[in-house]
C-alpha cells in the first residue's frame, strides 16, 4: 500500500493543482523543450525511460536508476532562427543520485514593429533564454525510485525580461523486469511578470509505460506517454517512441506525437564507442516552421 501511494502522490498533486490554477496565458514555452537527442527520436515518450541523463528533463525519478556518472552535450537547431545548447550531468552518491542541466536558448532577428502598419520592420532584436537546475532520484524500494528537480527559468525578450522558479516531481516504478511505468508533475512554479502582466508556466502531467526485451542491454524498448498539458490548447496529447539496440554499438530509433498542431513523428539513431554515445534527432515540423534536429555527445564516466 506505501509503495501505491508514493508512486501515485504525483498524480494526486497534479490533480489538487489542475483544479486550483489561475486560468491564463502561458509563457516560458521554451521550459518544454526536451532534453538530449535520444527523448526527441522516440517521440519523447520518456517518462518510463532511463538509460541517460536526458531521461530526468521528463521525470526526474528517472536519475534513480541509472546506475552510473554520465554528462552530455546537446545542440539544437529548434525551428526557424531558434538554436538552444544545453548540458546536464548525473553523478552518484552511495543510493543518492543528483545532476544539474543548463540550457541556453536564443530566438535571432525578431522584426520590432510599431502601432502603425508598415512594409518594413522598425528593426530586429532577439530573444534570449536560460533554465537551470538541480533534480535528484532515489530508490525508495528495489522497484520504486521517486525524484524532484528546482528549476530557475529566465527569458529576455527586446528590452523587456522576466523569470520564475519551478520544480517537478516524479515517480518510477519497475512493474516487471521488462515493464516500467513513469509519472511526473512537471513546471509548478511561480508566475513570470513582464511590465505589468504575469503569465502561468507550462505546466504538465505525464504517465507513461515502458517495455524493454534484453539481457545484458535492452535491445528494444517501446514506450508510450499520456500527457495532460496546462499550456497552448490544453487539449491532451499522447507519445510513442522505438528504439533498437545492435550490440550496444548503433541503435535506431522512431517516435510518434498525436495531438500536437506543428509534429507527427520523429526519427534518429545513434552510436558508441566504449563509453562515449552520439546521437542525432530529427523532427520535421508543419505550418512552415522548418525542421528541428538534435545533436547529443554523452559521455560516461
Amino acid at each position: 500500500m506505501k509503495k501505491t501511494i508514493l508512486f501515485i502522490f504525483p498524480l494526486l498533486l497534479a490533480g489538487f493543482n489542475a483544479c486550483f490554477a489561475v486560468v491564463g496565458q502561458n509563457a516560458f514555452e521554451f521550459m518544454l523543450i526536451g532534453a538530449g537527442s535520444r527523448a526527441s527520436a522516440m517521440g519523447e515518450a520518456f517518462t518510463a525511460v532511463s538509460g541517460d541523463v536526458g531521461a530526468p528533463f521528463f521525470n526526474p525519478a528517472s536519475a534513480g536508476v541509472i546506475s552510473g556518472r554520465e554528462v552530455s552535450f546537446t545542440h539544437i537547431a529548434y525551428m526557424k532562427d531558434v538554436t538552444i545548447e544545453q548540458f546536464s550531468f548525473l553523478v552518484r552518491r552511495s543510493e543518492f543520485r543528483f545532476g544539474g542541466a543548463l540550457n541556453v536558448g536564443r530566438v535571432a532577428n525578431i522584426e520590432r514593429r510599431g502601432t502603425t502598419p508598415s512594409g518594413e520592420p522598425l528593426g530586429f532584436f532577439d530573444e534570449h533564454d536560460v533554465t537551470a537546475g538541480v533534480f535528484w532520484g532515489l530508490p525508495v524500494t528495489e522497484k520504486l525510485s521517486i525524484g524532484n528537480s528546482v528549476k530557475f527559468a529566465y527569458e529576455k525578450l527586446d528590452l523587456q525580461d522576466a523569470s520564475a522558479l519551478a520544480i517537478d516531481l516524479g515517480s518510477f516504478y519497475n512493474l516487471t523486469r521488462e515493464v516500467a511505468l513513469g509519472a511526473s508533475l512537471r513546471n509548478l512554479g511561480t508566475r513570470p511578470k513582464f511590465i505589468d502582466e504575469s503569465y502561468e508556466l507550462p505546466r504538465e502531467i505525464r504517465i507513461g509505460a515502458s517495455y524493454r526485451r534484453g539481457e545484458d542491454f535492452p535491445y528494444i524498448i517501446v514506450s508510450a506517454d499520456y500527457v495532460k498539458p496546462e499550456w497552448g490548447d490544453k487539449s491532451s496529447k499522447f507519445n510513442v517512441g522505438g528504439e533498437y539496440n545492435y550490440q550496444n554499438m548503433a541503435f535506431l530509433r522512431a517516435g510518434g506525437y498525436f495531438g500536437y498542431d506543428s509534429r507527427s513523428i520523429s526519427l534518429g539513431a545513434g552510436m558508441a564507442y566504449r563509453n562515449y554515445y552520439f546521437d542525432y534527432s530529427f523532427v520535421p515540423l508543419k505550418n512552415n516552421l522548418g525542421n528541428t534536429h538534435r545533436f547529443t555527445l554523452r559521455i560516461r564516466l
